[in-house]
Order: structure tokens, then sequence, then C-alpha cells
């Protein structure tokens, strides 16, 4: 491995610009190609970053010799193949959420992954904000006991992603507001409560305001509800949507973690709190939980650069995505069925 890991971006949207920006502000790496097929948007990322090499195609950027490492910020449903095809070209591979647009492509990733032996890491940042970090410090030194239910929530009051040409068509996104929104949140509770194995998930979606929007070929979700039960006895509640009529503070993101001593709010205008010494009347005593100074998507890079060059992966893997596109899937089945899903 060379002394400085020389990156290149296929996809230059936000996501890619947010992961160059960071590889930039990362000691020992580099971004030295960006592919993309507009290009005013490959223009821009090469001008910022000072990017000197340019494809229109990832195809390319993939077969570049000298590249250690690519970034996948593409459309859902091209994850897969670029992902597989980067690993056995001999590169690293962070890639943006979800894993890919199924179950059975998530595991054809890991076992490229395994057989290439090269990193697989996706970029769940949920779990490297500031906000998350203190609570899972927290949760990690026992301060609220044993966690054993997490309710998230992400509930856009607008926001259904029209004029892209891929995010509310099925075959190409893999899913709706689920798979979208919900999915990072869903990683964030899993996470909290200490990744327990799945047992079971019940499932309601809706779909009543894409038709609305003026996108009349959607065959998407645009909200989902969801209740997750693991083992010894661990359970979360997940809500998502796109759209949806609710109070204007309602508008964002929650992330409750409950546990047998105390009780963690992540989100609060005074960033995240923790609850501690409940009296019988429910009275407790509230604290300010401080995060590390490195955060987002610096954080979330940093653990890519450590995944390579200690070859352990710290941040979430293919293990990890397995389990997280297992629970989506088991999502869709339970709304489709009306019924619970045992997993």
């Amino acid at each position: 491995m060379a002394e400085v890991i020389r990156v290149g971006i296929a996809g230059a949207g936000w996501p890619g610009l947010a992961q160059g920006r960071a590889i930039a502000g990362t000691r020992g790496m580099k971004v030295v190609a960006v592919a993309d097929l507009i290009p005013a948007r490959r223009r821009t990322m090469m001008d910022e970053l000072k990017i000197t090499q340019q494809y229109a195609d990832a195809s390319e950027l993939v077969r570049d010799k000298n590249l250690d490492a690519i970034c996948v910020c593409l459309p859902n449903d091209l994850h897969a193949a670029t992902v597989s095809a980067a690993l056995r070209a001999g590169k690293h591979v962070l890639c943006e959420t979800p894993p890919a647009v199924s179950l059975k492509e998530t595991r054809a990733m890991k076992r490229t992954a395994d057989n290439s032996g090269k990193v697989l890491m996706y970029a769940l940042q949920r779990r490297f904000g500031s906000h998350e970090l203190a609570a899972q410090q927290a949760i990690d030194k026992g301060y609220i006991g044993q966690g054993y239910h997490v309710r998230a929530v992400w509930t856009r009051t607008r926001g259904i992603p029209v004029g892209t040409g891929w995010y509310t068509q099925q075959a190409r996104s893999g899913g709706g507001a689920m798979i979208d929104i919900g999915l990072p949140m869903l990683d964030l509770a899993w996470s909290l409560l200490g990744q327990p194995k799945p047992v079971s998930v019940y499932a309601v979606n809706h779909s009543r305001f894409t038709a609305s929007s003026g996108d009349k070929s959607s065959d998407v979700e645009d909200a989902a509800f969801v209740l997750v039960k693991f083992e010894n006895d661990k359970s979360l509640e997940l809500a998502s949507s796109w759209a949806i009529n609710q109070p204007p503070t309602q508008n964002g993101t929650v992330c409750r973690v409950y546990g047998t001593e105390g009780a963690i709010e992540v989100y609060t205008r005074q960033g995240p709190m923790i609850y501690r010494k409940f009296d019988e009347a429910g009275n407790s005593k509230s604290q300010p939980l401080t995060g590390p100074k490195i955060s987002g998507h610096d954080a979330l890079l940093r653990a890519f650069r450590k995944s390579i060059t200690e070859r352990q992966v710290i941040a979430p893997g293919p293990d990890e995505g397995i389990v997280l596109m297992e629970l989506i899937e088991a999502i869709y089945r339970s709304a489709q069925s009306g019924k619970s899903v045992n997993l």
C-alpha cells in the first residue's frame, strides 16, 4: 500500500463531494480521479479538490491502475456491479447506502470482498455524527444500564425526491422512503442496541403523496412504519417518510434510547442528552453529552483509512450490510403481506 492512499470517486453529486472534502482533510489520503456522466459536476469537484484525472464512465475509473481505493456514490442499482468490479480490480471500496437494491446482490458483494482480500465498507454516516457518537460512548460506558428499546424517526413533511429519474423507481432504488432515509436510522438504532440478532419484523407502508407531487410513475412507498424484535428481548420502532402531514416541529429526526438505568435523547436543541436517577414519580436528572472532536464524514473517512492500513473493518462492513438488507427485505415483505415476518 502506498504511503498516500489514492482515491477515485465514482459519482460527483453531493455524497461524492462530501466524501471528497473529507478525504482532502484526512492525512494519508488524496482524491486523484473522479467519474461522472455530467461534465459540469466533474469540473466542480475537480476545481475544488484539485483533481487532475476525470472519466465519464465509472468503469474507466475502476480500471485506473493508479488508484488504491474507490468511493462509490452512484444510483443504488449501480452499486453492486461497480463495487464488485472495483474489488476484483484490487481496490478498497467505500460504498454509499443502501448496499445494493437486493439482499442477493449484497451477499454477492460480500463474497467478492472476501475473495479479493480488500476492504468493503458502507457509508452509514449516521453512526459517525457527533451526537450519535456521544450517545454510543455513553451506552458503551454503561451509563443507562442495558439498552433494550430504541425509537428512531426520520420524517420529512414534504421531501419526495422527484426529478432524479431513479429514486422513486423500485427497479433502480430498491424501495422508497424506507430504503432511502429509513435505512440510516435503522442502522443507527441497531448499532445503539449493540447489533443484536433480528428475530421478526412487522411493517406498514403507505404511498399517498407521490401522485400529487407530479411523479406519476412512482412505484415505491412514501412512508413506512416498522416494529423489529431482536434476541434478548430488545426492540426498535422505526418511522420514515418523504411526505406526511405532521406538525412542523416533527419534521426531522428523533432517536431515543431506553435503558434499564436511564435514557438518551440523541437529537435535541441542546445536543444529545442523558436522563438518569429516576425517582418514583418519574423525575430524573438530565445532563448533556459531549461528542468527539472529529465526527461526520471526517470520522467516516478516517475509519475507512484505518480499515485499509490495519486490514480490519472498523465501520459497517459486508456482514452488517447483509443484516441491514435482510431487515429491509423483511420490512417490504411484511408490508406487502400484512403479516409479521420471521428472520
